[in-house]
């Protein structure tokens, strides 16, 4: 009986070590993270398996713990476990979703599905700290929500961590900036593109490449950047156009590379920042920091060896910060020209840097984001727990010119009517109205709308384009400063009809003085003659005789000489279609 025990007892062990031991995934911690890092569509394919299984893809324990779906393998999930946040390769390991379920009470942890709500939303996240007089505030994506969280410019405090939430249109958000024109760009590197939102973060297009996804052009995006006259630079890595760096206009137009496939060196970029002189790229296969003239062109290596840079920031007094992602890793400082000084290891696998004005950094890793301290870079403290954060932007209400809140077009008695209304205005000279018909695409400046110069109130406009009949049309606004500096809004169309009958409208306003306005309706191009009579059936005057195109219209009638009374007008038609329409209206003259 005891060596049946003993022989029961062996058994179960074997067992257990086969469940918990030896059926452990092959690939190791830090290669699952790197090729992830590297190409992301790992992650969304890891994520649609876990949608199927309904599974979680992201989990968060109240002991600190951290584990992201990064990849498969043999058809299963294979999970990266972060048992240290901060030093992520302080034992961390690889799991499949059986070992994972069965090691921890998941009980109170957050959990986040692909096709569920995520469950106890709010474990890691700080008590957000409202300030209405903030001027500043940092955008953070954030791939564990398919979202941006906003942190406070000075202090580094949680503001929102759900600024932006669109899993619709963003899989692997990797950098938010504020784009020349007002609104917010950010860079999905799965969806491979840049994705616009408005200042309150409300999804307004995918605007680069227009029309959107075309991995002829973008395939595995990472960061981006605005060039000095406004147009968009991406890091792109992968497909037809790899290693290069798109340019697009502000539309999303694809106007070729800024910086060309390989140029330099130039393999797996991650990262462009503009200069007085030049710009910086980071290459996470070339392992090193490339500079380029403002045209573009190849100039050296800033840095000439550096473990897979990611973000690089620009600091207060000229000095340059690159967080390094792989081993060794950590935030390298760095002088104008490149020659190290110092290395902050506080935080391994630091995707960003962004300097605080105390001097301290904001930086994040896969696992949340941080302080630490600028000098010796140890760790003042963790802000939020438990996210896959990615780069850090700095976004400057101040400088946004011309906060644009709508912008409408209806149509009224046969013409349109644009309204637009603006939050804010900083040297706003005003708006140019330009219109296109029947999507011809050539824009025709129809008036100029004078602005309010500067003002935090709410302002209205609007503007009523009389001269137009059925067809298809699209408006936009040219906002002008008094600098000559310029930004467009988006477009908006509106389509006129055909009218369905012929008709005459009543004149308005009327009674009138001198002048009054006659409107009527064709639904096929026709002769048109308009007559004004008096009270004893005389003709006074004709308003108009002539061919006019089906649609709409609208004539002006000045009765200056004439006396004031009553009188009638008169429409007779002949359509095309040899159909005849005559119609009569009374009017009165007030003088």
């Amino acid at each position: 009986m005891k060596a049946y025990r003993l022989f029961i007892l062996t058994l179960s062990l074997i067992f257990s070590i086969s469940a918990f031991g030896q059926d452990k995934p092959t690939t190791g911690f830090e290669e699952l993270l790197i090729k992830a890092e590297e190409n992301s569509q790992i992650i969304m394919d890891a994520r649609i398996l876990t949608a199927q299984l309904d599974i979680p893809h992201t989990l968060y324990l109240p002991e600190g713990i951290f584990i992201e779906a990064r990849g498969i393998e043999d058809g299963k999930v294979v999970y990266a476990v972060y048992n240290d946040l901060v030093n992520i390769y302080n034992n961390g390991e690889t799991a499949f979703w059986e070992e994972v379920k069965n090691r921890y009470n998941l009980e109170k942890a957050r959990l986040h599905f692909v096709n569920h709500p995520t469950i106890n939303p709010t474990l890691g996240f700080p008590e957000p700290k409202e300030n209405p007089l903030l001027t500043e505030m940092l955008l953070v994506p954030d791939w564990t929500s398919d979202g941006v969280m906003t942190f406070d410019a000075t202090t580094g405090d949680l503001l929102d961590q759900s600024f932006i939430v669109d899993p619709t249109n963003l899989s692997s958000p990797k950098e938010a900036n504020l784009a020349p024109w007002g609104n917010i760009t950010v860079s999905d590197q799965i969806n491979d593109g840049v994705i616009e939102y408005d200042t309150s973060g409300t999804f307004i297009v995918f605007l680069a490449p227009t029309g959107g996804v075309n991995n002829a052009i973008l395939n595995n995006v990472r960061g981006h950047n605005f060039r000095s006259n406004g147009n968009l630079v991406v890091a792109n890595s992968d497909a037809t156009n790899p290693d290069a760096i798109a340019e697009f206009d502000q539309v999303g137009n694809y106007l070729g590379n800024f910086i060309a496939n390989g140029a330099g060196g130039l393999d797996g970029p991650f990262d462009i920042i503009f200069r007085t002189s030049d710009c910086l790229v980071s290459a996470s296969s070339s392992n090193a920091v490339h500079r380029y003239d403002l045209s573009g062109n190849f100039l050296d290596l800033f840095v000439p060896s550096i473990s897979f840079p990611q973000q690089i920031h620009e600091m207060s007094n000229g000095n340059i910060a690159v967080a390094g992602f792989s081993t060794p890793s950590g935030i390298y400082i760095y002088s104008s020209t490149g020659t190290l000084l110092n290395t902050l290891t506080g935080v391994a696998s630091p995707r960003s840097a962004y300097q605080l004005p105390n001097g301290n950094f904001i930086t994040t890793n896969g696992t949340g984001v941080y302080e630490v301290d600028g000098s010796s870079g140890a760790l003042i403290r963790t802000i939020v727990a438990g996210v896959s954060a990615q780069y850090v932007s700095l976004y400057d209400y101040s400088i946004v010119p011309v906060e644009l809140t709508y912008f409408t077009a209806d149509v009224t008695n046969g013409s349109i009517v644009l309204n637009w209304s603006t939050s804010t205005e900083i040297n706003n000279s005003g708006f140019e109205i330009l219109r296109s018909a029947q999507n011809d695409n050539t824009w025709q400046t129809l008036a100029f709308v004078p602005g309010f110069g500067t003002t935090t109130e709410q302002k209205s406009y609007n503007y009523t384009d009389e001269s137009v009949t059925s067809g298809t049309y699209s408006y936009k606004l040219k906002q002008i400063d008094y600098d000559g500096s310029y930004s467009f809004s988006d477009v908006i169309e509106v389509e006129i009809s055909l009218p369905t009958e012929f008709a005459l409208e009543q004149n308005y306003p009327n009674p009138f003085n001198p002048s009054t306005s006659i409107q009527f309706s064709l639904p096929v191009d026709a002769d048109v003659t308009i007559g004004v009579y008096n009270l004893v059936g005389e003709k006074v005057t004709n308003v108009v005789s002539g061919g006019f195109s089906a649609g709409k219209h609208s004539v002006n009638f000045n009765a200056s000489s004439l006396t004031s009374g009553v009188y009638f007008y008169r429409i007779d038609v002949t359509g095309n279609n040899g159909y005849n329409f005559t119609s009569v209206k009374k009017m009165t003259l007030l003088k």
